[in-house]
């Protein structure tokens, strides 16, 4: 099933997608979605009340407390644990809403590589502490489109900055984690395919048929000393990938087909 966080009226709601809503221009080819008393992951009720997918403002599909992501989890890296990395709540932005390059990346700073990257994200359904590898998926209200948006420069160094060690900056940014624009649930997260495009140009097809420390395995990692909560994502790592920089007015196109497209333009911040 599919669900979208939307704001309509100056209020927030989930709901129920119907239809298939796939967007050319501003068409959606008659997806509607009914309105729903809460969070898919809750006990909703389905209401009678429905709107077309383009009368309603999507918004990121939660509004996570925690931010992880998982570093080095495709294959050919072969790390023996799940590398655990945290990301700000601040990172988090929906769909078509803008990713701000800070100006200190502006070009000739010394900061001008920005990446994209392709991830699957699992939105936590209900609270997890110390969970098994075989019932951690049990604890996942639905799946998303994640952009774990990377400054290399701040990641790695060069020679006018020096390397943040815990990539702080270099993924924590404010707006450098769009994820959306709808939560799937009848998904196995093992066999998923991500696309990027930057303006229309691919740059990275992969599949998590080739990620080491699985979904699974990644829930139940953190779990045995962090609790999860409902809301809370984890962004579970990306593919080997060849892009261009970001540059202020692309539009960067996260694409898993059995989720939706996540877009977002860019800007250089003034």
């Amino acid at each position: 099933m599919k669900f979208v966080r939307y704001s309509i009226n100056n209020s927030i709601k989930y709901g129920l997608v119907e239809g298939t809503p796939i967007q050319e221009n501003e068409n959606f080819h008659g997806a509607v979605v009914k309105e729903i008393s809460s969070a898919p992951w809750d006990n909703y009720k389905i209401s009678n009340i429905q709107h077309k997918i383009e009368d309603i403002k999507i918004l990121a599909p939660c509004d996570p407390k925690i931010v992880f992501f998982m570093g080095g989890n495709f294959k050919p890296s072969d790390p023996e644990i799940p590398q655990v990395y945290t990301k700000t709540s601040n990172s988090i932005i929906g769909p078509n809403d803008t990713i701000v390059i800070p100006k200190e990346c502006a070009p000739g700073l010394g900061a001008e590589n920005i990446q994209q990257e392709a991830e699957l994200v699992a939105i936590i359904g209900k609270t997890c502490r110390r969970v098994s590898v075989k019932d951690a998926l049990d604890y996942v209200g639905g799946y998303t489109c994640g952009n774990d948006v990377s400054v290399r420069d701040w990641q790695h160094g060069s020679d006018l900055v020096p390397a943040d060690p815990t990539f702080w900056r270099a993924k924590a940014t404010d707006t450098f984690s769009p994820i959306g624009p709808y939560i799937e649930t009848d998904l196995n997260p093992n066999d998923v395919e991500l696309f990027a495009r930057v303006s229309g140009k691919e740059f990275q097809h992969n599949t998590t048929k080739d990620i080491v420390h699985d979904t699974a395995a990644c829930i139940s990692y953190i779990s045995q000393w962090v609790s999860l909560q409902p809301g809370d994502v984890i962004f579970t790592g990306t593919g080997d990938q060849l892009t261009d920089p970001i540059r202020d007015g692309d539009l960067v196109e996260i694409d898993l087909p059995k989720i939706g497209i996540l877009r977002n333009p860019v800007v250089l911040e003034k």
